[in-house]
């Protein structure tokens, strides 16, 4: 029959039921087994952070900045004015503000103060009393670092690494030049307020107000920058009061919109310039004030003279490559191929600062950073203008020449030949163009050194003529209580005459060179020989040195074995 072998509709359903009735058993299905994951592998090979070009750049130029600054940081003698701070420092340390009240830090700047706080933690050294310009110098690569969005990545490496392998503002951060300290927070100051322009805020704002008053009470050139930061910026503002229209009605817009940030940033700049010039009100302000603007400010013929013999030699010949690539960024921007506004500015700031030196600047040696800054910034945007150009493949070559030739000329400046060595001879004597002041030799360490391990510092005086003039030697005998007796000395300092180097620093003579200057007689430099100087360091015209003798009428009349053999081993 067609049903008979029908199965019933409950025979097909499934349920347990069901099952069992049809004789079914459930059977468990095995699971596959996959792979182990090795999960230690891939926490170890997870790519935590990718180095690029440009962080490899700036991790390079830091750690060359870092070493080339501090290694041997107590090597070079410090010069008159690195050693009244240092001994400024040093009273701080000792009696607190009662050091300041009573004079003894009249001129001694905040970098005095934060210094004097080391010398009570760490103890007074050579090396400890540069600690805080050299980390100021180090400030100064990282401002070029807060610098990328306005002259680029590539200028703001080519920015911080120009002034790592500077040798001029090497060897100012390896010496006590509060120079450093105020063009460092100026730099501090520009990227501060560039960045503002872009996105304000009031963090920022009272940031940039700490920046100038650091800035402007650091060193008297803060007053000279200062100047040509304010004259530059007329121009720029008088520029665009004839192409822009409507000026007074942004003008206004622009100070509805942000004066309570300007307002901030002048109280906090006020308040803590007024705060640090004054030493927290240990000393006038009238004082304090007219001593920094005689030492910043001098008629036009003393700066003119001075800067065209003190701080052109140092660019044309120590910074060439800065100068160079400066020139090639100016002609990008004046030809307008690169539009920044900010870079307009710079042209306008590097020539207002070459004008106010040349014209009113004190011009020391460590002048040269406040020009030094405005052309590094040009040369960071013709490099970053290179950089984008299809014909850098080719021009990298001479930048790289240039670079090696700056780094050895970095190295012999600061390492090899970093202080005067009196005892050479004429036709050898090796002398920089920083030293167009002073500068302290190397024998004037030593005869210290021997005078103080002769003598028992305990209950020992110390005669020093014109302490005033020679805080080299008032550093370096600190242990020695001063007196104005001869007969009651330990230790007699006799201050020679200077004369002409053929003539003076004679090993044989009781006397030594204490200090030694040089001012370049450019009339008799060929091309060849500046070449040669260059390469040698040796100076192609006479210096002046001035002897010095230190004489120990009553030693100790025994002393120590140590002491004996340090003697003779000097």
């Amino acid at each position: 029959m067609p049903g008979a072998d029908r199965i019933p509709d409950d025979e097909w359903r499934l349920d347990d039921k069901s099952i069992e009735r049809a004789g079914h058993e459930p059977q468990l299905v095995p699971l596959t087994t996959e792979t182990a994951v090795n999960l230690s592998h891939e926490r170890l090979t997870r790519a935590v952070y990718v180095v690029t070009a440009e962080h490899l750049g700036w991790y390079l130029v830091a750690v060359y900045a870092l070493v080339t600054r501090a290694i041997a940081l107590g090597a070079r003698p410090l010069d008159a004015v690195d050693a009244r701070d240092a001994l400024a420092a040093l009273a701080i340390a000792t009696h607190g503000r009662a050091a300041l009240a009573s004079g003894a830090g009249l001129h001694a700047s905040w970098v005095a103060i934060l210094q004097g706080w080391i010398f009570a933690a760490a103890g007074a050294t050579d090396a400890t009393s540069r600690i805080v310009v050299m980390l100021c110098g180090l400030l100064m690569l990282a401002s070029g670092f807060a610098m990328r969005p306005f002259i680029g990545r590539a200028g703001a490496l080519a920015f911080a690494a120009l002034i790592a392998i500077s040798p001029s503002v090497t060897y100012f951060s390896r010496g006590g030049s509060t120079a450093i300290a105020s063009i460092a927070f100026m730099m501090i100051a520009i990227a501060i307020a560039e960045t503002m322009r872009r996105q304000p805020g009031l963090v920022r704002a009272a940031g940039l107000g700490v920046a100038i008053a650091l800035w402007l009470s650091a060193d008297p050139i803060g007053y000279v920058t200062a100047a040509a930061m304010i004259v530059s910026l007329i121009f720029v503002g008088a520029g665009d009061a004839m192409r822009i229209d409507h000026l007074r009605l942004r003008l206004r817009v622009s100070w509805e919109r942000r004066r309570v940030l300007v307002i901030v940033c002048a109280i906090v700049a006020a308040g803590l310039w007024l705060l640090l010039t004054t030493a927290f009100f240990t000393r006038s302000l009238a004082t304090v004030v007219g001593y920094d603007l005689r030492a910043a400010f001098v008629p036009p013929s003393i700066a003119f003279g001075r800067f065209v013999l003190r701080l052109l030699p140092i660019l044309a010949i120590y910074e060439f490559i800065i100068v160079t690539l400066a020139i090639v960024g100016a002609f990008a921007i004046l030809s307008r191929r690169i539009g920044d506004r900010f870079a307009v500015w710079s042209v306008v700031w590097a020539f207002v600062s070459l004008v106010m030196l040349a014209a009113a600047g004190a011009n020391r040696s460590d002048a040269v950073l406040a020009i030094l800054l405005p052309l590094t910034i040009l040369a960071a945007y013709g490099l970053d203008w290179m950089h984008q150009s299809e014909r850098w493949n080719s021009i990298r070559y001479a930048i790289a020449a240039g670079v090696a030739l700056t780094l050895y000329v970095q190295l012999a400046v600061n390492f090899v030949h970093p202080a005067p060595d009196t005892s050479e001879a004429p036709w050898r004597r090796h002398a920089l163009l920083f030293w167009s002041e002073p500068a302290t030799s190397i024998q004037t360490v030593r005869e210290c050194r021997r005078a103080g391990n002769a003598v028992s510092p305990a209950g020992a005086s110390a005669m020093i003529p014109d302490d005033n003039q020679t805080p080299q030697l008032r550093w370096y005998l600190r242990d020695f209580a001063l007196t104005d007796s001869p007969a009651a000395a330990n230790i007699v300092v006799t201050i020679g005459k200077t004369q002409s180097g053929a003539l003076a620093g004679n090993p044989d003579a009781p006397d030594f060179g204490f200090e030694e200057w040089w001012t370049p007689d450019f009339g008799t430099l060929t091309i060849a020989g500046a070449i040669r100087y260059l390469l040698t360091q040796r100076a192609w015209s006479d210096v002046e040195i001035r002897d010095l003798e230190i004489a120990i009428p009553r030693p100790d009349s025994t002393p120590s074995a140590a002491t004996r053999g340090e003697i003779e081993d000097k």
